[in-house]
């Protein structure tokens, strides 16, 4: 077999190329980092880090245990959590809202009546 006068491939024997880290070695490098680390920490876009330490690639591998994934939970044993007081309570304890998705607002009624106060009290003010 001869070899063409045009061969575009510049590396033939693949050398010099990177290499693969696996999954027990992702895991380590997750392991030894704070335990509020997200995957975009380790791909240095979060709060907590600025440098990359991985890829996008590498943080999306499937088998990987990041020890937090992302936001609160909101819902709990058919409870809501007020976004004030960030107590649990009964969706009765929440006032009606059209305009959100569940049809609750995010603040239960003591917290309401309180915001609505303290809105007040900064508009005499003024």
């Amino acid at each position: 077999m001869t070899k063409k006068s045009k061969d575009y491939n510049r590396n033939p024997n693949g050398s010099n190329q990177w290499e693969t880290r696996s999954i027990e070695e992702i895991q380590k490098i997750i392991n030894k980092h704070p335990k509020n680390w997200t995957k975009k920490d380790f791909r240095g876009e979060g709060k907590n880090n600025q440098n990359k330490i991985l890829t996008r690639k590498e943080t999306e591998r499937s088998g990987l245990v990041f020890r937090i994934v992302g936001g609160v939970k909101q819902y709990q044993n058919g409870k809501l959590r007020c976004s004030m007081c960030g107590v649990f309570k009964d969706l009765e304890k929440f006032p009606n809202d059209k305009s959100t998705s569940n049809g609750k607002r995010s603040n239960c009624s003591e917290c309401d009546v309180v915001r609505n106060e303290t809105y007040r009290k900064s508009i005499k003010v003024k």
